[in-house]
């Protein structure tokens, strides 16, 4: 049995490419993975900077807990009073219009739960004579560092070297929780608050206040590291959730990922945006059946653009051809019979044309006078109305061969 050639099982596996590629975007219009905001610290992100263990945290320990990816404006506007509004690290921060929506909704009764990003932790609220500010190198020194093995201080000497102005300290700090007195807190940067309640305390520095605004609350955290994924990890999940806590019961929560979506570079994340996901997902699928389109051949091969070339007799076969089909040959033999006596010269050898038949006659090895009565046999058949095929085929032959003989350095003699 003669198996399929190289070429041909190639493009057969290829095909089945092409439907596997089909088969995995088709369910995309019924479910598509979630890609978050485009942040690695979101409550989408799985990494250790992220924030999707506490987010799951929240929702276990909660009535309810829900993502929001809308303007806060919009958000602000469908929000009860009995519900707390967490911004854990975000991407930028409100803008003073959200910060006065965000303020006015806390004054009736809202609660507010805000730490900072430690990669630009400065903002400042005015309002609340509150400002969250980098600390400065006194504070660095004196603030109270968490002791480490041995194997530990190793890669941190090694690492000092990398070590920036502004990164993280692994400080031991305090808290007013009576189940979590001391903790792990990485921060670099401080709380400045008049009027709020301290929470977490690292040496003389502020990192987590609590305000009261009318009839809500505010609470401010000088970093987001408690709330990531490697702190859930390392036990620092009791001591997020009662920082959440503090703003008011756990009942209704709200994480939102608006000022991570519109802090981040969204040139391709647009794409994958709820809103145009559906064209997107149509778009593949139209470039997927192009791709198959343009490798698969359908039907015969096309004809070149570039024109064969053409046999130089090919004008000679054409005519052939036609007359073949006419039945006729008289008008090949007339034609024939004409060039040849022309080659001959017999018009000008009248009465003489032994001088130039002898020589044809002595080549041939045949009578010159037989050679004579042919050719007018030949010139009588020419002038008859039709010509059969075969007689006009063995006249040309032996017209060949006195045509041949004429030339005495083409003729070779058999």
């Amino acid at each position: 049995m003669n198996q399929p050639s190289r070429k041909k099982r190639e493009r057969r596996n290829a095909g089945w490419f092409w439907l596997a590629a089909l088969c995995l975007l088709l369910p995309l219009h019924l479910w598509f993975p979630e890609f978050g905001t485009g942040a690695l610290d979101d409550s989408y992100s799985s990494s250790a900077s992220g924030k999707k263990a506490f987010y799951l945290l929240l929702d276990h320990e909660s009535f309810q807990t829900e993502r929001n990816r809308t303007p806060l404006s919009v958000l602000l506007q469908t929000l009860d009073y009995d519900e707390t509004v967490c911004i854990l690290g975000p991407a930028r921060y409100p803008s003073p219009l959200e910060w006065s929506s965000l303020l006015a909704w806390v004054e009736e009764g809202g609660r507010l739960v805000i730490s900072a990003n430690p990669k630009h932790p400065q903002f400042q609220v005015e309002p609340l004579e509150l400002s969250v500010e980098y600390l400065d190198e006194v504070e660095r020194e004196n603030m109270p560092r968490v002791e480490k093995k041995e194997e530990d201080k190793e890669e941190s000497d090694l690492s000092l070297l990398m070590k920036g102005e502004h990164d993280l300290i692994e400080a031991q700090a305090s808290t007013v929780f009576s189940d979590v007195p001391s903790l792990v807190w990485d921060t670099n940067a401080r709380v400045t608050s008049a009027t709020g309640q301290a929470l977490v305390t690292a040496g003389e520095t502020q990192q987590a206040v609590r305000l009261h605004h009318g009839l809500g609350t505010v609470v401010v955290s000088a970093s987001s590291e408690i709330f990531s994924n490697q702190s859930m990890v390392d036990g620092g999940s009791v001591a997020a959730f009662r920082l959440i806590e503090a703003a008011g019961p756990p009942e209704y929560f709200v994480v939102d990922e608006s000022l991570n979506a519109s802090g981040t570079s969204k040139v391709v994340a647009l794409l994958i945006d709820p809103t145009f996901r559906p064209l997107t997902i149509q778009l593949l699928i139209t470039l997927l059946i192009f791709g198959w389109w343009r490798n698969n051949r359908f039907g015969p091969i096309l004809s070149s653009h570039i024109l064969p070339r053409h046999n130089i007799v090919s004008h000679t076969d054409n005519v052939g051809n036609l007359h073949y089909k006419k039945a006729n040959g008289r008008a090949l033999l007339f034609a024939y019979i004409k060039q040849l006596f022309s080659e001959l010269n017999l018009r000008h050898f009248r009465g003489e044309e032994h001088r130039v038949l002898d020589p044809i006659a002595r080549r041939l090895n045949e009578d010159p006078k037989q050679i004579k009565k042919f050719l007018k046999q030949a010139a009588q058949i020419a002038k008859s109305k039709k010509v059969n095929r075969h007689q006009m085929g063995e006249l040309i032959r032996k017209l060949s061969k006195i045509r041949q003989a004429a030339s005495p350095g083409k003729y070779q003699k058999k």
